[in-house]
């Protein structure tokens, strides 16, 4: 009996999770990413695209850097109400540290939105929910402490609606 009451909270959770997000899209997806440096090396190559392709079992990574970063080009401007980020699956999530999430119209006028803080766990999901009226074309996510960093998304996930003017 309390194994059957447990899944249907979950499944109403589950249901009024997705209700919350029906008015919003994920609006990253399959949209231009750069990087701060690419790492390609022995272990393989990890590019930009790999962090809006809708799997978790890739990754992106940068090389070596005091604080790397990553951009979405959403390519038109959109109100952001919500970021994803899902740290490596495999393994190594805590390479994903002190994330500072930004949004802008343009790259050169970037406002914050959020901050992760501490490592991440293997897997983990970070959400940072946007203040109200956010409105952006260019997301970015970027380390912000330590000297020697790696940035290793396994995805990022904007939810927002498209503004109209």
């Amino acid at each position: 009996m309390h194994s059957v009451f447990i899944t249907a909270l979950i499944c109403v959770f589950h249901v009024n999770f997705n209700l919350s997000k029906a008015a919003f899209t994920n609006v990253a997806y399959s949209k231009p990413v750069t990087l701060s440096s690419v790492y390609s090396g022995h272990h393989g190559y990890f590019p930009g695209p790999n962090a809006v392709n809708g799997l978790l079992s890739d990754f992106v990574h940068t090389s070596t850097e005091k604080s790397p970063w990553l951009r979405i080009d959403l390519e038109a401007n959109f109100q952001i109400h919500e970021i994803e980020m899902f740290a490596r699956s495999g393994c190594c999530g805590a390479q994903l540290h002190d994330v500072d999430f930004t949004v802008g119209e343009n790259i050169h006028d970037m406002h914050f939105c959020g901050h992760f803080t501490g490592h991440a766990s293997t897997g983990q999901r970070i959400t940072v929910f946007c203040p109200h009226n956010t409105v952006g074309r260019y997301v970015q996510l970027q380390t912000v402490n330590g000297n020697s960093n790696i940035l290793t998304p396994a995805e990022v996930l904007v939810w927002g609606v498209r503004e109209i003017h």
